[in-house]
């Protein structure tokens, strides 16, 4: 570890000296570079001999720097906004727009990348994926501690440690391998996991540290693998992952967002967000759904009526509105059957899970239309967290199944935390059925 840097990863110090510049104006400088969990800040200290250097500022401008720290890495930002200009402790500071790059890349082969992760503090493995080496590792601070000062904080701190090796593929080809990842380890996890800092390593030819801020740090609603089955899972789910088409993964991206997003703020707002991810996975990835005999006889009827009494009406509903609103409620049941498809899809059995969709649709339009939930729901507050636990894990199971695994999953019961096969939530095979067309199969054709 370097002598200029603190030892905990939540707060870096490094000192360092450079040339910063914005269009003709150059003010060569020392600074201290400061990274706050994952807030970035580069502090100049405005000593008599360097007063130009904030007459020169103007708050409207971007600025780029290239120096050096004092371990003698070299140093590179561009895109660096003023945050702040004198004031009683006399410091300017600039805050990085895009990213802070420490050292210097070449282009010899990439030996490896490490990825410290946020929100990832247990489940380490080591496995093989497509040439691919991936270790999910200690780093050189204790997980445990970071993960006590996270909960009790309710910020985001690195944990362990992501590490990828394979030969041939870029650093960029490396942070795509690694955003999938994570992205994979979020939904593992019931919780935001990525990285603020990527550290690239071609061995002897160097290495760059790079501090980028990056998206899906969300706190979420807790794991649904076990953290010893965490490499099992990605064995089973980075296959079918990489089969999936971009705008699938595109679907589950967001998916995963929603969910772990529900896990904070207002609880009607958590049961809205979780409801939403619902209804847009089951839009995208299942068949529309279609009204029974009674329903669309009784919508047929209704557009009949309109239509009637339109004729009468000429001049009414010139644009059509009140026709459209007189059939949005059959929308629901088409809707409905669409999240039914999505769970039958994967054998996810609801009722097992104790998700009623229809008291999940009725929390989410009126957390939609008036902001809160409606008294009429006769829902106490342990039964609203148990319909929000429910919706959120039962979506968990749905995409964990679509990605293949077959493994252990993580639940509750009566208030005791268990750890049961996944197949628990699954619908029961029918066997008579199975066995009726098994021997209608070997019955003799004519």
């Amino acid at each position: 570890m370097n002598e200029n840097m603190t030892n905990q990863h939540e707060s870096i110090i490094f000192k360092g000296k450079g040339i910063f510049t914005s269009g003709n104006c150059r003010v060569e400088s020392q600074f201290i570079l400061q990274r706050q969990f994952s807030h970035t800040l580069f502090l100049i200290q405005e000593e008599d001999s360097a007063k130009t250097f904030s007459n020169q500022f103007n708050n409207s401008d971007l600025w780029s720097l290239f120096g050096q720290l004092e371990d003698g890495r070299p140093i590179s930002a561009n895109q660096l906004m003023i945050a702040k200009i004198g004031g009683s402790e006399e410091f300017a500071e600039l805050s990085p727009l895009t990213g802070v790059v420490i050292g210097r890349s070449n282009s010899s082969p990439l030996m490896e990348a490490q990825y410290p992760l946020v929100g990832m503090f247990d489940g380490k493995f080591s496995i093989k994926d497509s040439g691919w080496t991936i270790e999910v590792l200690e780093s050189d601070q204790n997980a445990i501690i970071a993960e006590h000062r996270s909960k009790a904080w309710r910020v985001p701190l690195e944990g362990l440690t992501l590490r990828l090796l394979t030969t041939q593929k870029t650093l960029d080809e490396y942070h795509e391998k690694a955003r999938e990842i994570m992205l994979l380890l979020s939904l593992a996890k019931g919780n935001g996991v990525t990285s603020h800092r990527q550290i690239a390593n071609w061995g002897p030819q160097g290495m760059i540290e790079v501090w980028r801020q990056t998206t899906g740090d969300e706190i979420g609603p807790g794991p649904i693998i076990p953290s010893f089955r965490l490499g099992e899972f990605l064995k089973q789910a980075l296959p079918v992952w990489n089969q999936w088409k971009s705008d699938k993964k595109s679907d589950a991206r967001l998916a995963i967002t929603y969910i772990n997003l529900s896990a904070t703020g207002y609880l009607d707002t958590r049961l809205f967000q979780i409801g939403q991810a619902w209804e847009f996975l089951a839009t995208s990835w299942m068949p529309k759904g279609k009204l029974n005999g009674l329903e669309s006889n009784l919508r047929t009827r209704i557009k009949s009526s309109y239509r009637e009494w339109k004729k009468d009406n000429p001049g009414a509903d010139s644009k059509g509105l009140w026709g459209g609103r007189v059939t949005f409620p059959f929308k629901w049941p088409i809707a409905k059957r669409q999240m039914e498809s999505l769970a039958d899809s994967r054998r996810v059995a609801l009722s097992k899970i104790g998700l009623d969709l229809e008291v999940l649709k009725k929390a989410r339009d009126s957390v939609a239309h008036t902001g809160k939930m409606i008294n009429q729901m006769h829902l106490n507050r342990n039964d609203t967290y148990e319909l929000l636990a429910a919706a959120q894990f039962g979506l968990q199971l749905v995409l964990i199944a679509e990605l293949g695994y077959s493994g252990l999953v993580n639940t509750s019961n009566e208030g005791w935390k268990t750890v049961v096969p996944i197949e628990k939530f699954f619908k029961e095979v029918d066997v008579s059925h199975n066995k009726a067309n098994a021997a209608d199969a070997k019955k003799p054709r004519g």
